[in-house]
């Protein structure tokens, strides 16, 4: 049974690698019913599958039936250039395992026999042309899979070096606040500290007048001392958390920045080589001829 088509990186650029012209050549063939002269083609970066089914919608379109056995059969076909009356045209796709070639043959039947070497010149041509024309569509059909996929592979790739530039832009508005509330934490402290360090000579007086005169109005004074003092020393180890905690966060997101840098330059090599996959694709699609 044939492998199913791949369509990895290297297969993609390589795909499409055989002459842009196609060439049809000729031979013979052992078919179910017998042998018979062929036009022969060889096709690059797909499987027998996918070529006889694209001969299966092509003898469809111009058979009056169309049996798919061991060969695909287009059986009472109008192939006009070839001959007046229908014609018998029969294909088979034969593909070793794991190899990337394929040879599709192809053989036509008129009422003056099999299509070969040795029929009239000009019918010969005719059914040379026509494999050679549907053959040629076969392989811009599978050229322009290839591009659709590899350019899908370039949209993703894109996609994912945007997302990194907008995680930076994020990380450098985040690292830029994280640093301001540092910087305002570190305010604080000196702050507080300040109204500490002013705070407690009022706190030591009144616990000595309080000693000295014991009084309700005393007490209440050192009380509310107290208060300011407690309330600024919460003050002061919330800016000592909060400036510990920038200072960490400062570090993570420049860690983190640094590596988004690397990340974006990574992917912006594999954009560059993507594109580069991309645009020989098409040109060997549109070299197909």
């Amino acid at each position: 049974m044939t492998k199913p088509l791949t369509l990895s990186l290297f297969v993609l650029s390589a795909a499409f690698s055989a002459h842009a012209q196609t060439n049809v050549g000729s031979g013979a063939y052992g078919f179910s019913d017998g042998v018979h002269p062929t036009f022969s083609v060889v096709i690059e970066g797909t499987d027998a599958k996918t070529v006889e089914g694209f001969w299966r919608d092509e003898l469809k379109r111009i058979s009056e039936d169309v049996l798919t056995k061991k060969e695909v059969i287009g059986a009472g076909a109008l192939v006009p250039q070839v001959s007046p009356d229908t014609v018998r045209v029969l294909v088979k796709a034969e593909q070793r395992k794991g190899s990337p070639m394929l040879t599709a043959h192809v053989a036509i039947f008129t009422r003056n026999g099999w299509v070969g070497p040795d029929s009239d010149p000009k019918v010969y041509e005719a059914a040379e042309r026509f494999v050679g024309e549907r053959t040629t569509v076969l392989r811009r059909q599978l050229a322009q899979t290839a591009v659709d996929k590899a350019q899908n592979v370039l949209g993703n790739l894109q996609r994912q070096l945007a997302d990194l530039k907008r995680e930076k832009d994020r990380a450098e508005g985040n690292l830029e606040r994280s640093q301001e509330k540092g910087a305002e934490a570190v305010q604080e402290q000196e702050r507080t500290m300040k109204e500490l360090d002013a705070l407690a000579p009022k706190v030591e007086k009144q616990r000595a007048t309080n000693l000295s005169t014991p009084n309700e109005e005393n007490g209440k004074e050192l009380a509310d001392l107290l208060k300011q003092q407690e309330r600024l020393q919460e003050k002061h180890r919330r800016a000592l958390d909060q400036d510990r905690d920038m200072k960490k966060k400062v570090d993570e997101i420049t860690w983190a920045m640094r590596k988004n840098v690397e990340d974006q330059e990574r992917k912006t090599t594999e954009v560059e080589r993507q594109q580069k996959v991309v645009d020989d694709l098409r040109a060997k699609l549109e070299a197909i001829h």
